[in-house]
């Protein structure tokens, strides 16, 4: 059982290796890429941040896992070029229920936009964060439990404006 310091050092490794990745890589936009060789430049720069284990792809229906190349599986990746479908989702939870993992994520790299988009998998919830690709702070935009039924927009917590009342 993985404690909750050890999910958030397992959370900083996957920034930090994003981070490296977005700013090594320039991917040409318009143009397709093969998922595999996208996952093979994501997974060396993960392994600079967990030189204690294997890092691999396309590895027991993950895209990538962290793992001690037995049954301790640090870190498992999903990943899309655009939102996750149901099914994505869906298949990584799965993977998180029966390979119990440290930590379960999911994340899209939509070009067009200045964040990164990371689902956090639970066996009870799916949280959904947004990462900035220029300072890699994060924001929780919500948590949806697995019984709730996913209306497949997100509701993003904005300021509502208020009127301004007219004296007159």
């Amino acid at each position: 059982m993985t404690t909750q310091e050890e999910r958030i050092d397992i959370f900083e490794g996957f920034r930090k290796g994003m981070h490296y990745f977005l700013s090594s890589y320039q991917l040409p936009e318009g143009t397709k890429h093969r998922k595999s060789s996208i996952a093979h430049r994501l997974a060396l720069c993960l392994s600079a941040e967990f030189p204690s284990y294997f890092v691999d792809i396309d590895t027991n229906g993950a895209d990538i896992i962290v793992w001690d190349g037995e049954d301790d599986i640090k870190l498992a990746l999903f990943w899309s070029e655009q939102y996750m479908t149901e099914k994505e989702k869906g298949k990584a939870l799965d993977f998180h229920k029966a390979k119990d993992p440290g930590l379960t994520l999911g994340f899209t790299m939509l070009p067009d936009r200045p964040w990164l988009l990371v689902y956090r998998f639970e066996s009870e919830y799916v949280e959904y964060l947004h990462i900035d690709k220029e300072s890699f702070a994060d924001e929780v935009l919500r948590q949806r439990f697995l019984e709730d039924k996913d209306e497949g927009q997100l509701r993003l917590l904005l300021r509502k404006k208020r009127d301004r009342k007219v004296t007159g």
